[in-house]
This record gives structure tokens, C-alpha cells and sequence, in this order.
């Protein structure tokens, strides 16, 4: 007797991409905290840390777009309903973008609010908001990330998120080396180095959704409008996942 059954593989194929997805940001800056960490002073690989950290933080609370995106996309594909398809992409995108920019250009009192709530030395303090005032810049990248690979999960299109982490990481280790270890840009060099990756994936992610929406039929004009629909129940999706979060987070507090 298989120990798998074809449903059991077939949600497999699905939910591991989707694991794969939810550690695309911790990675990032893993990678980030690996390469300064051989620099000469802990200084700033305490400043990439804190940086780290915030910014995962804060991209996290924001992944109800991946996931409110996934559950439109899924239904309007399992209806084949092009329509439908290009609005779950669309719309996440204008708000991811619109988050995206909203974040820099706040990043300066949210850098402040950060720094305020995790305390520390002067000095690592100094070297974390040099991390984060280049790294926040990719902000309208990172989300609109989150979009395009939930609207990729959507369409069953799951090595998507293998192959636009494995794309993101080696082009961040890459940077990482060239401007940290070569240019010495220190933690500067790090934030940098994640930001062009952040935005050179972003491009990847749109290259591969573009190929999707070509075999799906859907052309330019009909993305055009899409963004006109009714946003109701998108917004919805989005108020139910942050109650979860937050009903879990409370849950764990406790």
C-alpha cells in the first residue's frame, strides 16, 4: 500500500512552495548577517541583526497579501475566469506597491520606532539604521513579491517560489561579496546588496507571471482594467487574515 496517495502528493506540490515562500525574507537577511559577520568588529553585525530582524517583522505583518492573494487567484482559476484572474493580481499589486511606498517615505520615524523599542548601544544602534534606511528602499519590491508569489501558488505554479528564492539568494550572495567584502560598504553594502536583489527578483516574478497570463489568454488591455472591479472581497480577505494573526499571537502570548 503507498504511504502517498495522489491527493496527499498533490498537496505536497502545493504546501511545501508555500513554505518555501514564508522564509524568502528571514533568508535574505541570514545571508546578510553570514557575510558581515567576518568583518573585523561585531559592531556591525549587531546593526545587520537588529535590521534583519525589523525588517522581517515588519514585511510579516504584511503577508496577508500573499495569502489573500492566493485565495483569489485559486478561485478564479479553478472558474477560469480571466477576468477574475488578472484582478487578484492587480489589485494586491496597487496595494502592495502603495504599502511599498508608504514605507519609504515613513522609513525614517519607523526606523526610530524600531530602534526605540529594541534598545541597544549607540554605535550598533547607528550601524542598524544605516542597514535599514537602504534596505526599507526595496519595501515596494518586497511586497510586491509577496503578491506575485501568491498569485503563482494560486495558479498551481509551484516551483515558482523554489526558483524565485534560489534566483533572489544567489544574486544577494553575490552582491553581498562584491560590496561588503570587495567595496567594503559594510553594513551599507549588506542593505544594498539585499535591496538590487529584492527588486532583481521582483523582475524575475514578473517575467514569470507574464508568461502565465500569455497562456491563460489575458492580454494587456484586459490587466488594464482590471484594477476597476470590486475590492470588497479582497479587503475582506485581508481584515479575516489579520484577525487570525493577531487571534494566534494573542494565543501564544498566553
Amino acid at each position: 500500500m503507498a504511504l502517498l496517495t495522489s491527493a496527499d502528493k498533490a498537496l505536497w506540490r502545493l504546501a511545501l512552495p508555500m513554505i518555501f515562500s514564508n522564509i524568502t525574507v528571514p533568508l535574505l537577511g541570514l545571508v546578510d548577517t553570514a557575510v558581515i559577520g567576518h568583518l573585523d568588529s561585531p559592531i556591525y553585525l549587531g546593526g545587520v541583526a537588529i535590521g534583519a530582524t525589523a525588517t522581517s517583522f515588519l514585511f510579516m505583518l504584511l503577508l496577508f497579501l500573499r495569502m489573500s492573494t492566493t485565495g483569489l487567484t485559486a478561485q478564479a482559476y479553478g472558474a477560469k475566469d480571466p477576468l477574475r484572474l488578472a484582478r487578484a493580481l492587480v489589485q494586491p499589486l496597487i496595494l502592495a506597491f502603495g504599502a511599498g511606498a508608504l514605507i519609504v517615505l515613513l522609513r525614517t520615524p519607523l526606523i526610530d520606532l524600531a530602534l526605540h523599542i529594541v534598545g541597544g548601544s549607540d554605535a550598533v544602534l547607528e550601524q542598524a539604521r544605516r542597514f535599514l534606511e537602504i534596505r526599507w528602499l526595496s519595501a515596494p519590491a518586497s511586497l510586491a513579491n509577496l503578491v506575485l508569489l501568491g498569485w503563482l501558488l494560486g495558479v498551481q505554479y509551484a516551483r515558482a517560489p523554489v526558483i524565485l528564492l534560489v534566483v533572489g539568494n544567489l544574486l544577494n550572495i553575490v552582491l553581498d561579496l562584491w560590496l561588503v567584502m570587495g567595496l567594503h560598504m559594510n553594513v551599507r553594502g549588506a542593505a544594498l546588496a539585499t535591496a538590487i536583489a529584492e527588486y532583481g527578483t521582483l523582475l524575475i516574478g514578473l517575467w514569470m507571471v507574464w508568461r502565465v497570463l500569455a497562456m491563460r489568454g489575458i492580454t494587456l488591455a484586459l490587466l488594464k482594467t482590471a484594477w476597476r472591479g470590486n475590492m470588497r472581497k479582497l479587503l475582506a480577505l485581508i481584515a479575516t487574515s489579520c484577525c487570525v494573526r493577531s487571534c494566534c499571537s494573542c494565543a501564544l502570548a498566553h
